[in-house]
């Protein structure tokens, strides 16, 4: 590496140049006046690259904890499977039967908790991520609550019971000479119910394996952004470090006589 001196003779600026000799035993020359052509010029303001700081660095290891649990798709599932389940519960201002297909308009805890899922993934902030996490608790309740009230309804209502009642009500006889009664003849109405109660029993289910997904994730994510989260040293009234490690000394005040 090059260095020069400057030295002043008698009103005579003298500059004084030393140059090592390269791998060859030569002397590389330099046109006064000319740059080296191996030099680059210092990027300007615009063309340099941002300071990243390191909280900014944290954040993008939240989110990407956030984002392995895929919340985009598992939030649509949620959304759909509560707007099946509001569209089931809505059949019960037809019939006394379908009654009892009224409790499953939680299904709207499941959209809320897909919506929140879905502006998580879009805007990701420790605050999504744990109102997400709230939310998808009370979905796996919900949910297995659900569950657990389906499984009641296979075990102890009937309902051709609910139309007929608990007697058997004989029937004419017909041309042919078989008796029917009110049960037998409404059977298929058994069949259907029971089969749409085991539709909706798996996909309460399976709501609730997503939401137990998502809450999974997102406690990671809290997790990781808590444990993990940067450590800020703010020094007040230093430019530098310099300053930090030889301070200046304050100057003494002479009193004028």
């Amino acid at each position: 590496m090059a260095t020069a001196s400057i030295t002043k003779m008698g009103g005579v600026v003298v500059v004084t140049q030393v140059i090592p000799q390269d791998e060859a035993g030569q002397i590389p020359m330099q046109t006064p006046g000319v740059p080296p052509t191996d030099t680059k010029a210092p990027p300007t303001a615009s063309q340099a690259p941002p300071p990243q700081s390191s909280s900014t660095t944290k954040m993008d290891d939240t989110t990407a904890t956030f984002l392995k649990g895929e919340p985009e798709i598992l939030g649509a599932i949620q959304i759909l499977i509560g707007l099946l389940c509001i569209l089931f519960s809505l059949t019960a201002i037809f019939s006394p039967v379908l009654i009892y297909h009224a409790p499953l308009c939680i299904g709207v805890i499941f959209i809320i908790s897909g919506s929140v899922a879905l502006k998580a993934k879009r805007n990701t902030s420790v605050a999504s991520v744990w109102w997400t996490l709230i939310l998808n608790l009370l979905s796996v309740i919900f949910s297995l609550g659900g569950v657990a009230y389906l499984s009641w309804c296979f075990a102890a209502v009937l309902p051709t019971v609910i139309v007929c009642g608990e007697e058997m009500n004989p029937q004419p006889y017909d041309p042919y000479g078989r008796q029917f009664n009110c049960n037998e003849r409404l059977w298929l109405l058994d069949v259907v119910v029971h089969g749409l109660w085991g539709f909706y029993l798996v996909l309460l289910v399976f709501q609730a394996c997503v939401s137990i997904t998502l809450v999974v994730f997102s406690g990671k994510a809290i997790r990781h952004s808590v444990h993990y989260g940067p450590v800020q040293v703010l020094v007040s009234d230093y430019d530098s470090d310099v300053g930090l490690l030889d301070p200046e000394p304050s100057t003494p005040t002479l009193d004028s006589p």
